[in-house]
């Protein structure tokens, strides 16, 4: 599998580990979620802020980005345990 850059980042590890012949993804996904996991616990304003600049192409992309983040964020707090607040309590709708 070549390089994509409209890929999602799970899916192009699942498709990798399934051309490297495991066959069982469980481990894999399960160290690659813990360790995801734990890089959010460290996200702040900051990194978000940096992200934001520097993913931002315009300044419509960038809003959408930070909406999206948000929601993202509101699902990690809700579902994963990540008790990071990169945007201080502000959630999007």
């Amino acid at each position: 599998m070549g390089k994509m850059s409209k890929i999602y980042f799970l899916t192009a590890y699942i498709e990798y580990l399934l051309d490297q012949g495991i066959r069982s993804e469980d481990y894999y996904l399960g160290d690659a979620s813990r360790f995801l996991r734990f890089l959010l616990q460290k996200v702040g304003p900051r990194d978000i802020e940096e992200f934001l600049r520097v993913s931002g192409s315009s300044e419509t992309y960038r809003k959408r980005l930070e909406k999206t983040l948000r929601k993202f964020f509101a699902f990690a707090s809700e579902h994963l345990d990540i008790t990071s607040d990169p945007f201080g309590g502000q959630r999007s709708s």
